[in-house]
C-alpha cells in the first residue's frame, strides 16, 4: 500500500510546483534599487570641482608674471589703511575728501540721467543712485568679463566708499548746513535743491533722517570689508595655487 501511495504523492508535488510556476507574480522581475555613497570630490585646487556658484564668486583667472603682482597686493593694504581710515574718522577722513571730488561730477551727472523718468524724486535721487551705480559697473566688467577678482574688488570697494559720501548727505537732511555746489547751504537755498531734504520730506520721512544715515553708513562699512576680504582671497588663490 505505501508503496502505491508515494508515487501518486510524488505526482501531486511535481504538479503543484509547476502550477505555482505559471503564477504572473513568480515571473515579474524585481528592480533592485542599490544607493551608492561617493566621497566628496571637492579640492580647493582644482576649480572644477567646485559648485558652480562658488566659481562665480570665487574663481580668479589665471595671472601671468606680467601682471604685476606686488602692485595689487599694495591696492590690498591701500584699500585695508583706507577703509580702517574712514571708520575712524569718516567723511573728515582725507580721502573721503579726495573721492568727493570725484565722486561730485557723477554726482551731478546722474541728476541729468534720471531726469528722463520726468519725476522730481527719482531726479533727485539720482544723483546718489548714479554715484553708487557707476563703480558698479566697472566692477561687472572686471569680475564677469576679465575675472578680475581684483581689480572688480577694488571697484565695488569704491562703490561702498560712496555709501560713506551718501550718507553725510542724509544726515544733513533735516539741518541742511552742507556747503551745496551752488556756493550756499542747504538752509539758504529754495526747497529742493538739498537732494535728500526734499526725498525725505516727500517720503513723509525726515525725521528719520539719522536712522537712514546711519543704515546708510553701516552698509558702506560693511561693505568695504567685504571687499578687502574678496581681494584678498584672490590673491592667496594666486599665490598658493596658481603662480607655477
Amino acid at each position: 500500500m505505501k508503496d502505491e501511495k508515494e508515487p501518486r504523492i510524488l505526482e501531486e508535488q511535481q504538479t503543484t510546483q509547476v502550477h505555482r510556476a505559471t503564477k504572473a507574480t513568480d515571473v515579474v522581475p524585481l528592480n533592485i534599487v542599490t544607493v551608492k555613497r561617493y566621497e566628496s570630490k571637492f579640492r580647493l585646487t582644482d576649480a572644477g570641482t567646485w559648485p558652480i556658484f562658488i566659481q562665480f564668486l570665487f574663481y580668479p583667472k589665471p595671472l601671468g608674471r606680467s601682471q604685476f603682482f606686488f602692485i595689487r597686493v599694495l591696492l590690498l593694504i591701500a584699500m585695508i589703511f583706507f577703509t580702517i581710515q574712514l571708520m575712524a574718522n569718516g567723511y573728515d577722513a582725507w580721502i573721503a575728501q579726495y573721492l568727493h571730488c570725484l565722486n561730485l561730477p557723477v554726482h551731478e551727472s546722474g541728476h541729468i540721467v534720471f531726469s528722463i523718468f520726468g519725476n522730481r524724486v527719482i531726479h533727485s535721487l539720482g544723483g546718489s543712485l548714479f554715484q553708487i551705480i557707476m563703480p558698479i559697473v566697472f566692477c561687472i566688467s572686471l569680475w564677469i568679463w576679465q575675472r578680475d577678482i581684483l581689480g572688480a574688488s577694488v571697484a565695488l570697494w569704491w562703490a561702498f566708499e560712496n555709501f560713506i559720501d551718501v550718507g553725510v548727505y542724509i544726515e544733513d537732511a533735516l539741518h541742511m548746513k552742507l556747503m551745496l555746489i551752488s556756493g550756499g547751504t542747504g538752509a539758504e537755498a529754495p526747497y529742493g535743491f538739498h537732494d535728500w531734504n526734499f526725498i525725505l520730506s516727500e517720503m513723509g520721512l525726515l525725521l528719520k533722517y539719522d536712522t537712514i544715515a546711519s543704515a546708510v553708513y553701516t552698509a558702506g562699512y560693511i561693505g568695504m570689508w567685504l571687499c578687502v576680504l574678496w581681494g584678498a582671497w584672490s590673491l592667496f588663490y594666486y599665490w598658493f595655487y596658481q603662480r607655477d
